[in-house]
């Protein structure tokens, strides 16, 4: 099938996928015929990445096949079908996310052993096994059974002093911490919580970010090659990236929040903007914790934002609040927690270049927003920043912000949008308006890069949004066209990148389209088509 698209969309095939001949193919010619086909089981597992799909059926065996983009990206009418999946291996569990860019992936069997295989599938390169007993599989790193951690290749370099080994010495997975059960594990800084509850951190240190007392404040690094425990009692941990270099964020069992690391704009939320190179606690009775790394005026510096739901349900705030985002009514960094909200249920925020911008479910089921409010998202009838929360809509069961607009689903089952047009169901104009009703007999939402589609109580799938990023960073307000329409029937899930979308129906098929932009500027589905396997 022929795919034309625009010079602005052609810009998001960086991503493309480029996929060669399977090695391995447990499945013979004989086996493979035209007239005899069948198709995906309900789904046990897809992944994708710039290479390849992969997919494991319920019988667990691995399929892979080509990606439908071409090798040259701007080529308009270069888009090509989709090739015959090929059967890679038997008796695999599921398949390990690599990202977008890595030349291999991993997958586990059900005997719970981790193999590693090239994304091309080249011939020369055999697959291979990395560990067995492994009950959390990751990319390069991986928990066995025995609660040990494994690392291993280019991306774990700075780990346990795997910087002073050679490429092929970092093929093999070496164990750095015993008994963990959650890890974050970063090129760098490195992170990991061991069963009773302590909290390990090793890599490279600019900003306090190691937890382990020691700082150069950006003028150098410190590298720590061996695992330290910084904290005790810790349920969870997390990270944000401030201008690159992080603030870190532990939440222990008995309720209470610490933070360390780079604190220009306080977001460690100790009263000051000096770095923090040891866990200070920040607040007691702590439920939920969200943090963010957003733009600073539209520039492509980030800072901190942190949100705390606590016990009590009120929802509290600190960091960097250039656009009013924290929503204590300025646009001052705040330096320690200052309540907000109360009777909250969920927090929400929606961070990219020019809109900043959080969201809070109440207990009730009202919608509340604040922040930068530059396309009217927040229905206050004007673009100006929102500096306190202000109540949306109520009733609400779903809602996804989308750069320029937002979508919520109602529990009437209605859909509706704000914002600007560009991102909209209608082809009336949302900007400035109260929320406009798009659709009728939505279920819930979901986001794929930049799409938003809505599944049906009846379980139909239909395009309801699109935000075009190269648009939007250019500065133009003409609003895109939606080709409105339902595109499949009976669906369970979808999931895809780079507006390459694969749906599992509820009888067993798999389904692919994507979502393109034609030379008229109209963004519009293609036709789904099936994704048939040989004969097993």
């Amino acid at each position: 099938m022929k795919k034309i698209y625009s010079s602005l969309t052609a810009l998001t095939f960086l991503c493309s996928f480029a996929f060669c001949a399977c090695i391995n193919t447990d499945a013979s010619a004989a086996e493979k015929t035209d007239q005899s086909r069948f198709y995906f089981h309900a789904a046990k597992k897809y992944e994708s990445n710039q290479k390849a799909n992969f997919y494991v059926d319920t019988d667990n065996n691995l399929w892979a096949w080509d990606s439908v983009y071409p090798e040259t990206p701007y080529i308009y009418d270069a888009f090509l079908p989709p090739t015959e999946p090929e059967r890679i291996m038997k008796n695999i569990k599921e398949v390990v996310p690599t990202g977008m860019y890595n030349d291999l992936f991993y997958v586990l069997d059900t005997d719970n052993s981790l193999w590693e295989l090239p994304t091309d599938m080249n011939p020369s390169i055999p697959k291979k096994k990395l560990l067995d007993d492994v009950t959390v599989p990751n990319m390069e790193h991986a928990i066995t059974a025995n609660g040990d951690l494994y690392v291993w290749g280019d991306q774990t370099r700075y780990i346990s002093g795997m910087v002073a080994l050679t490429k092929e010495e970092r093929k093999t997975p070496r164990c750095i911490v015993k008994q963990a059960v959650h890890t974050d594990l970063d090129t760098s800084t490195s992170f990991a919580i061991d069963q009773d509850g302590y909290l390990w951190s090793w890599g490279e240190c600019r900003y306090g970010e190691l937890g382990q007392g020691e700082s150069h404040k950006g003028e150098s690094y410190i590298r720590s090659s061996s695992p330290t425990i910084i904290a005790d009692h810790v349920a969870k941990f997390y990270r944000s990236r401030d201008r690159g270099e992080p603030t870190m964020y532990a939440l222990k069992t008995d309720g209470t929040l610490w933070a360390w690391g780079y604190n220009q704009y306080g977001a460690v939320g100790n009263g000051t903007t000096e770095t923090v190179s040891i866990p200070t606690k920040v607040l007691d009775h702590v439920k939920t914790f969200t943090c963010t790394a957003c733009p600073s005026n539209g520039a492509f510096d980030t800072y901190t934002n942190a949100f705390a739901l606590r016990e009590d349900d009120s929802l509290w705030a600190w960091g960097y609040n250039s656009e009013g985002n924290l929503g204590n009514g300025t646009t001052e960094s705040v330096l320690s927690p200052v309540k907000i909200l109360d009777d909250v249920a969920e927090i929400q925020t929606d961070v990219n270049m020019y809109t900043n911008l959080s969201f809070a479910i109440k207990k009730d089921g009202s919608l509340w927003g604040w922040g930068y409010n530059r396309y009217g998202q927040l229905c206050t009838g004007n673009t100006e920043p929102v500096l306190i929360p202000v109540k949306i809509t109520d009733d609400v069961k779903d809602y996804c912000p989308l750069y320029a607009s937002l979508y919520f689903v109602k529990q009437d089952n209605t859909l509706w949008g704000s914002g600007f047009n560009i991102s909209s169901f209608s082809n009336d104009q949302l900007e400035l308006t109260p929320p406009v009703l798009l659709q009728e007999n939505v279920d819930h939402i979901q986001i794929i890069d930049d799409t938003v589609f809505s599944f049906g109580t009846d379980g139909s799938l239909s395009i309801c949004g699109y935000n075009d990023v190269v648009q939007i960073n250019d500065g133009f307000d003409s609003p895109h066209e939606i080709d409105r329409r339902k595109i499949l029937d009976n669906v369970a899930w979808i999931d895809g990148v780079c507006g390459d979308i694969f749906a599992m129906t509820n009888d067993g098929k798999l389904m692919n389209f994507s979502v393109v932009t034609v030379y008229d500027g109209k963004v519009q589905p293609t036709e789904p088509v099936e994704i048939p396997l040989p004969l097993t």
